[in-house]
């Protein structure tokens, strides 16, 4: 944000949408990876990470406008706060929806 002196919710934004390619490729092959049974099909797994990355950063940039605007929090300690929403609700929705096991 400083160093290109962008606004904190470009820079939020262009930040959560390279990360998450990044974060497809760990979660699939390293963090929930199983090799006990079927999963979905890779573009299932697209689809359905879309899906949480789309509700777990809807919830982390709700929380970053309320704290900066409302909360007149500092942009920085807000992006920093924000990471903990994110990175919990993705977790939970990839773990139980995306990489989970077909029955």
């Amino acid at each position: 944000m400083k160093v290109l002196s962008c606004h904190y919710i470009i820079t939020n934004i262009v930040a959560y949408v390279l990360a998450q390619t990044n974060n497809f490729f760990w979660c699939k092959y390293w963090v929930f990876k199983n090799d006990g049974g079927p999963k979905h099909t890779l573009w299932e797994q697209l689809v359905l990470f879309a899906i949480a990355f789309g509700i777990a950063y809807g919830a982390q940039f709700l929380f970053l406008i309320l704290m900066v605007e409302v909360g007149h929090v500092d942009k920085i300690v807000a992006q920093f706060l924000g990471m903990f929403i994110y990175g919990a609700i993705n977790f939970i929705a990839n773990k139980r929806f995306t990489f989970k096991e077909k029955k």
